[in-house]
Formats: structure tokens, sequence, C-alpha cells
């Protein structure tokens, strides 16, 4: 266990640093904007969190990660409290999605994808495969009990964190023991939620803005003017790319140094770059299965690590097949590149409960 920790640290380390070169590279040219910050502004920010992300890492590896099951009721309160506290703070286009502490500002929804790890690994902890594989135990009854989760972080809006929490649900429900088909019913119902809320007119303009891009795309192949640049981005990066600092596009392209900063990165390091971090990225989750997979006694241990393991995959596949065209613009940060300090923190410290659960494990 201690050399998978060795390994996943290493895997970790590489993808961060990473992220800290394109990040600079693509948000300094945001002192050319109105406000016109230093151009180091949100690379400095980032390195604040950063540094916030590696004690709470800290931290959480040297905490019992067993507490955690224990705990489950007092963070799930917690949970709530936060996710509720931002609708009194400040909006920003509408939007309530952080908490303002003086300075310095939180998403709580980002802490909420670690929350529901653990507890959907400490119900699997609780409860016999026989009852994961009925449709009450296995679907209804996580998902009702989660669904104050849910609802309020549609309602911020954040349509795309929901839709990544349902998905992470049922992924790590499934892996638990979950029948298919139940899961796949889950899925056909959301789907028709989501096109009745569309047809409707529940969303707002924004969501509406994207679905419909994404609609025209895959009947026309069309893509919209975000897509568009995205796409431009990586196609103008070629093999080797333009080197740091070196892309047009950015310039450019909408929230270059997070939503879409798979694309900012694709036109500066190009298709061998890419092709360096996505097997960065499938070293690090193939690692997280491998430590999973020694475990055979701790339910909550084994459903824990796999579930961050989805967590981080979901997000890689999102946020590049957004920058792709694959998928509508969500707003789901590229694990440990993007800018997003709640984001790197909370994924740090998640890790953090990994490396605790290896090292009791090692024996």
């Amino acid at each position: 266990m201690q050399r998978d920790v060795a390994k996943l640290l290493i895997y970790l380390s590489t993808v961060i640093v990473i992220g800290l070169i394109v990040l600079y590279s693509a948000s300094y040219i945001a002192a050319y904007r109105y406000p016109f910050p230093p151009p180091d502004f949100y690379f400095k920010r980032q390195i604040s969190a950063l540094f916030l992300g590696i004690l709470f890492m800290i931290f959480t590896s040297f905490f019992n990660y067993k507490k955690h099951e224990a705990y489950t009721g007092i963070y799930y309160i917690l949970t709530l409290i936060a996710l509720i506290a931002v609708f009194f703070s400040h909006g920003v286009m509408g939007s309530h999605r952080w908490i303002s502490l003086g300075p310095f500002s939180f998403q709580s929804s980002e802490f909420a994808k670690i929350f529901l790890i653990i507890y959907l690994s400490s119900y699997v902890y609780r409860n016999d495969e026989e009852h994961i594989r009925t449709f009450v135990g296995g679907i209804l009854e996580p998902l009702l009990k989660l669904s104050p989760i849910y609802v309020l972080v549609f309602l911020e809006p954040d349509l795309s964190t929901t839709s990544l929490l349902l998905l992470l649900t049922l992924s790590i429900l499934y892996v638990a023991g979950a029948r298919l088909y139940h899961i796949l019913s889950i899925f056909a119902l959301g789907g028709l939620l989501i096109w009745g809320a569309y047809a409707g007119g529940l969303l707002h303009s924004y969501q509406r803005a994207r679905l419909s891009s994404f609609l025209t795309l895959l009947s026309t192949g069309k893509t919209n003017y975000q897509a568009s640049m995205a796409l431009s981005a990586i196609s103008h990066g070629g093999i080797a790319g333009t080197g740091p600092a070196g892309g047009i596009y950015k310039f450019y392209m909408p929230v270059q140094f997070s939503d879409f900063i798979f694309a900012t990165f694709g036109e500066e390091f190009g298709l061998l770059g890419i092709s360096v971090l996505l097997l960065l990225y499938y070293l690090l989750i193939r690692e997280l299965i491998h430590v999973a997979l020694k475990i055979e006694d701790d339910a909550f241990a084994k459903t824990y690590i796999t579930g961050f393991g989805l967590l981080i995959a979901f997000q890689i596949l999102l946020n590049a097949g957004v920058s792709l065209g694959i998928f509508p613009v969500t707003g789901v940060t590229l694990p440990f590149v993007s800018y997003g300090g709640s984001s790197l923190v909370s994924l740090l410290g998640g890790m953090g409960v990994i490396v605790n659960i290896a090292y009791s494990k090692r024996d």
C-alpha cells in the first residue's frame, strides 16, 4: 500500500504542476480586461488554494477514516447548512453558489461532492448486498435521503453539478450492487425530467441556451461560439502545440482558465500534451482502483475510493467533452487543473482520506 500511495502522490503532483503552468498561461491575459487585475492575480489565488488544500490533505490523511462513517449525520447537517447559506450571499449574474468570508469565498457544492461519496460509502457499509439489489434499497432510499442536496444545488441554480451528483450517486450504487435495469430506469426518468423542464420553460435562460446549442449541434452539426472557439484552439495546437503562453484563442475564449482550460492546454501543448495529461489521469485513476481492489473486508473504504475515482473520471470526461463539443457547456472543472479554489481544496481533502485508508490497510 505504501508504494501505491507514493505513485498516487507522484501522479497527483505532476498533474497539479501542469495545471499551474497552463493556468498562468491562460489567466495572465485577464490583465488586459477591466477591471485590469495583475497578470498573476489568478495564479496567486490558485497557489493560496493549493496551500490550503495541502494542509487539508495532510489533516485528512492523519484523521482516522472510520470516523467519517460515524460522523456522516453531522456532515449531512453541515452540508445542508452550507448549501442553504449560499442563498443569503451576494449573487453573481443571478446565481448563488459562493459563500463569502471576507476576502475569501468558497463554493459549497464542491464539498457536497465529497460528502456524497462519504454518505454513500456509509450507506453501503450499513446495508447488505441483498438490500442494495432491491429497487427500494439500491435506488429509492438513497436518492430520497440525498434529495435535499440535489434540490438545493439545482436551485442555486447549478444544473450541471446536480446532474453530476446524480450520475455519481447512481454509478456508486451500481458498483455497490444495484441492478442495472433499476439504474437505467432512473437515467431515463432523469432525461424526461430535464426535457420537461426545458420544454416547459422551467430552466434559466442560460441553461436553455446551453441545451439549445447542444441540440442544434446534434441535429445540424453547427457549434456555438464557445464550442467553436474551443475546437479551433485545439485544432490550432496541432501535434506539438504553440508552446506555453503561445496560444491566441484564449484571448477570445470565455472562462479560458476554468471551463475551457482543456482547450487552452490543447492549443499550447498540442496533441502530445493532451495525451500526456490524459495518461497521467489514467494512471491516477488506475492506481485508485488498484488500492480499492486490495481491500476486501471494508465496504466503506472500498466504496469511498471507488466513488472518488469515479468523480475524477466524470469531471475529466465532462470538462474535456465540453471543449470537444461532445457535451453542452457544463461549468464542471478539470480536476486539479482548472482555476477554482473550492474544487482544488475539496479534492485534495478527499485524496487525503484515501491516503489514510491506504496506510490503515498497509498490513
